[in-house]
């Protein structure tokens, strides 16, 4: 099976960090959008143990950690995100931990909610089956896990080469994304790993750009991108359970 470890090209520690707090518009309606439905979607509760896997920054981590009785590991590796990251966040119910979840060895059962934001995209169609699957080993009976990805049937593809072609982030295409999915797709992984699909959304297809204009304006359109378009928005947000 190929195995990728890593992107083609460095990135910053603190990229999603500074994505969400000081960029532009529609960088931090996307990411905004991103992290306040994949909270809404995992439904915490006091108790819960969480892992965020290709936790970046740490800014979902830290989030979750703010959640009464939670207690929340976000994995990396890229060693930067990590430094940044530890040196960022000091909650006491928070541990960051470098390694590929592979690498890492936790126990079957250990979390309850599951959090795989924008990562599936940038490893191989196998290891994203086989890291679905260690999912449903990793979740307790009942656990949830969001998983958000660029949708392939949507007007992504477009948009992912103009961002390269106008360098407008770090260069996507070759670099970084590896394999961009359906929703289909996406649901049918889910399945043969074991877990039921429980929400099916898609989110910042058009409220990004709206944001240029109104911030107030792009959460209106927000929350009618995540009730009326179900399978052809930009960013694929679904929710799986494991089965009781």
């Amino acid at each position: 099976m190929s195995r990728r470890t890593g992107d083609k090209i460095e990135i910053n520690g603190s990229y999603q960090y500074n994505a969400y707090y000081t960029g532009k518009a529609p960088q931090r309606f996307w990411h905004y959008a991103k992290l306040s439905e994949a909270e809404n979607a995992l439904e915490i509760k006091e108790g819960d143990q969480m892992l965020d896997v290709g936790c970046g920054s740490g800014l979902l981590s830290h989030f979750m950690a703010n959640h009464k009785g939670t207690k929340v590991t976000g994995i990396d590796a890229n060693p930067d995100a990590l430094k940044f990251a530890r040196s960022s966040y000091s909650n006491s119910n928070l541990e960051f931990k470098q390694g590929l979840l592979d690498e890492l060895n936790f126990p079957e059962s250990s979390f309850d909610k599951i959090a795989f934001l924008e990562v599936i995209e940038h490893i191989s169609q196998e290891q994203g089956r086989q890291i679905v699957k260690t999912f449903q080993h990793l979740l307790k009976p009942g656990g949830k896990v969001v998983i958000s990805t660029p949708n392939r049937s949507s007007l992504w593809p477009l948009i992912e080469w103009v961002f390269d072609k106008l360098k407008l982030v770090p260069n996507l295409g070759e670099e970084q994304h590896e394999y961009l999915y359906s929703g289909g797709e996406l649901e049918q992984i889910g399945k043969e790993a074991g877990l039921r699909l429980e929400k099916r959304s898609t989110i910042n297809t058009f409220a990004p750009w709206i944001a240029i204009l109104s911030w107030k304006l792009a959460l209106t359109i927000h929350q009618l991108e995540m009730k009326f378009i179900k399978r052809h928005g930009s960013i694929l947000l679904y929710t799986f359970v494991k089965p009781v």
